[in-house]
């Protein structure tokens, strides 16, 4: 869709700056309706500005409903619409756009628009205005008002380096240079972005924050604030259900490019706690969990993407046309010895259209609404109180507070109706029930509480500007180590063959002296695969004389019974085509047979960066795997596959986990584990320790390898030797050299170890 010709530059200019303008929506038309009848009203006689719509996988196409449409058409501006099949929220939505705006029209700014805001006429002209003026603006963007109240509540915001939180700036304040724009509207420099890389994906909260951060970090630049620009937004502070996973996740990121210290960190994951308890002591004990599995999966590392749909699952809020009922069918099972008073919070954000039909209702049970006054959010003595409350009978029959959860509201009633913008909940507390609940949550938080403050994961990377699909692909060549496993290998190879990528790809087979004539078979029924013998069991080493035989720009390793899924190689080989930075790429592992995941990262719904793993089916570009020398051999077999993830990173290469992409792994010891794996894996394990472990990883790691070796061993004691001989064979031998390329400091072997301990 297109507008008449763009405005025309202005005297003594050679063009106007381009503009790409992002927009990301789901769902609500209406929004997006409004906005785009701003644009309409906007000048943009300083600009040449286009428009690109990313649709966020809405349930109708947004470009399909009608209103929408006429609204694009009526605006007077170049519109494209993006239609995305599933949401990828705000940060993959403004990454998909930017990428697109960047490699489309080469612009000259970026400027990212929330579908739900409302421009001022002159709100471009303000900011384009700043950044001709000052050149070291890397970012600008407007105040931004409450749509309810018309005022402003942000110009910028500043992090809390001693608490780890965000403070909103005001228009004018003298606090200093803020850190970061809200994306709501913000205009970024396209060359600083292409220097900083795309928003983190984190899916919403934080992307932003942690963006501004890296935009100022690679440029030397600043981030700025008109104030007498102004566009409105809902405000960032309105109470929150299922996107307070991503608040308690997402500040750690934020808090690590900050530089917030341990005490900071401690303060922040600590105050989601606090979050969790008063959640928990009111009866929303859905809303506490989201709290809880934020910092669980932050200690974790699991900082990009969407996790799995139990993580965020929260129970709704209900319609107040429903509550007479509701109310009804509940009051005659109050206990008689409750009061016969009802108390309504004058913080509670009941709507007052609904407060005389609620006294009413609540005087045909026979209680008396009385109000209650405020009382202070927060303190030392409101929370005694409402302990009390919580340990004694209520003295009240009925509540109704807000779903805030503020002390002064804790066990108000026996019943409470937890009040929310968006309606309301019953709750009935029961106090053993409410005293355990506050137990579960209190020693769940313990481990990622302190993890967080004392062994912070690395914040999410701003992935570079992905390269246009139509770059060239990189060439693959697929090597299989094979040993006595003819049939598992003549399988193997004709999956490959039907793979529409695979097909078409060199495959050498690396033989390790095998007995049953797997060379003749071969040669017999695949001629085309190149076949390397190597005359003895060489272990992995086998794997490194494969490549080295290979002419590929990429390797695939595989075993002799794993093939890849179909359409995987083309994901993986598309990634490296558009990702120079990426090294290596791991692919999921599967079981064909039983559909198990071989390692539990099914909760892992995105492409995760700095992935301290591998495993049978890794692709790796040719030129790092020469860089870090292929496979140590001197581990024969097993953690070899993890070693050389390290080794990649630690060389400044890139890996990744893409869960999307799968391998398909038919092999019997991914459950069971003999007396001879556990050994060798045990002292391959110690001494990728001692390889790649700084300032204490080394040893956390080596204690928790050699623990988790006996719990695998069951209960053979046979296992149990074998174990704690690998263990001692590791620990008292020098473990393999590095090689010069790689300069490990500890940080992806602290990761992995973060990361087993939170998914296994």
């Amino acid at each position: 869709m297109t507008s008449p010709q763009p405005p025309q530059p202005t005297p003594g200019t050679d063009r106007l700056p381009i503009i790409e303008a992002v927009i990301p929506a789901w769902n609500r038309p209406g929004d997006l309706e409004a906005l785009l009848g701003d644009f309409r009203d906007l000048d943009t006689s300083a600009a040449d500005l286009r428009i690109l719509i990313v649709d966020n996988g809405s349930d109708i196409p947004l470009a399909n409903v009608p209103q929408v449409r006429q609204a694009a058409e009526q605006s007077g501006q170049r519109i494209t619409f993006h239609q995305l099949e599933t949401n990828r929220g705000g940060s993959g939505g403004f990454n998909i756009g930017i990428e697109q705006a960047v490699t489309r029209s080469d612009p000259d700014y970026v400027w990212l628009v929330d579908s739900d805001v409302r421009l001022e006429k002159s709100v471009l002209t303000h900011i384009l205005k700043a950044m001709s003026d000052k050149p070291d603006l890397v970012a600008v963007g407007p105040s931004i008002a409450d749509p309810e109240t018309g005022k402003i509540f942000e110009a910028g915001g500043r992090i809390d380096r001693k608490s780890a939180r965000l403070v909103a700036a005001m228009p004018n304040d003298d606090g200093g240079p803020i850190d970061y724009l809200a994306a709501c509207c913000a205009l970024v420099r396209a060359d600083a972005i292409k220097k900083a890389g795309l928003l983190p994906d984190t899916f919403i909260h934080s992307d932003d924050v942690m963006w501004c951060l890296r935009l100022a970090q690679a440029t030397g630049g600043s981030i700025g604030v008109v104030p007498e620009a102004r566009c409105a937004h809902p405000r960032f502070d309105r109470f929150k259900t299922w996107a307070r996973y991503y608040e308690a996740r997402n500040w750690i990121g934020m808090a690590r490019l900050a530089k917030v210290g341990p005490i900071g960190r401690f303060k922040r994951a600590f105050r989601e706690i606090a979050l969790a308890v008063e959640q928990t002591i009111v009866g929303s004990d859905d809303l506490a969990r989201l709290h809880i599995n934020g910092l669980k999966d932050a200690a974790a590392g699991q900082l990009v993407g969407r996790p799995a749909p139990n993580r965020t699952a929260c129970k709704r809020f209900w319609p107040w046309h429903s509550l007479d009922p509701a109310l009804r069918a509940i009051m005659p099972s109050a206990s008689s010895n409750a009061a016969g008073v009802a108390e309504m919070h004058s913080d509670a954000p009941v709507p007052r259209s609904q407060r005389p039909a609620i006294g009413k209702l609540l005087r045909d049970v026979g209680l008396d609404l009385k109000q209650r006054p405020p009382d202070p959010a927060r303190s030392l003595k409101q929370a005694l109180r409402g302990f009390i409350r919580l340990l004694v009978t209520p003295s009240n029959a009925i509540a109704f507070v807000h779903a805030r959860a503020h002390p002064h509201s804790w066990a108000a009633g026996r019943l409470l109706v937890v009040v929310s913008p968006q309606g309301y909940r019953i709750h009935r507390l029961r106090t053993l029930e409410r005293i355990a609940a506050l137990m579960g949550v209190l020693v769940s938080s313990i481990r990622p509480l302190v993890m967080l403050t004392l062994s912070p994961p690395e914040p999410p990377p701003s992935e570079p500007i992905a390269l246009p699909v139509a770059s060239p692909r990189p060439s693959l060549s697929v090597i299989i180590l094979t040993r006595d496993r003819i049939d598992q290998l003549l399988h193997t190879l004709k999956m490959l063959r039907e793979d529409d990528v695979g097909k078409d790809c060199e495959i050498v087979v690396v033989d390790n002296a095998s007995t049953d004539g797997t060379p003749t078979r071969i040669q017999r029924e695949f001629p085309d695969v190149v076949v390397v013998p190597t005359g003895a069991n060489l272990g992995v080493e086998g794997f490194n004389r494969g490549v080295q035989a290979s002419t590929g720009d990429a390797v695939l390793i595989l075993d002799d019974d794993a093939w890849p899924d179909a359409g995987a190689l083309a994901g993986v080989i598309d990634t490296l085509a558009r990702r120079p930075d990426v090294a290596g790429i791991m692919m999921h592992r599967q079981h064909p047979r039983t559909s198990e995941y071989e390692w539990p990262f099914a909760n892992i719904a995105t492409r995760t960066p700095r992935w301290p793993d591998m495993g049978s089916g890794n692709v790796i570009r040719r030129s790092a795997w020469d860089e870090v020398g292929g496979y140590e051999q001197g581990y024969f077999l097993y953690r070899n596959d993890t070693d050389l993830a390290l080794k990649l990173l630690a060389a400044g290469h890139e890996v990744v986990f893409t869960p999307d992409y799968k391998v398909w792994h038919d092999s019997p010891i991914a459950k069971t584990k003999t007396a001879k794996w556990l050994f060798r894996s045990t002292r391959n394990w110690v001494w990728l320790s001692k390889r790649h472990g700084k300032r204490g990883s080394g040893i956390c790691a080596i204690l928790m390898g050699w623990l988790w070796a006996h719990k695998l061993a069951g209960i053979a004691p046979s296992k149990h030797f074998a174990a704690l001989r690998g263990m001692l064979a590791g620990v008292f031998t020098l473990a393999p050299k590095l090689e010069k390329a790689v300069k490990p400091d500890g940080k992806p072997l602290s990761r992995l170890i973060r990361l087993k301990l939170g998914l296994r």
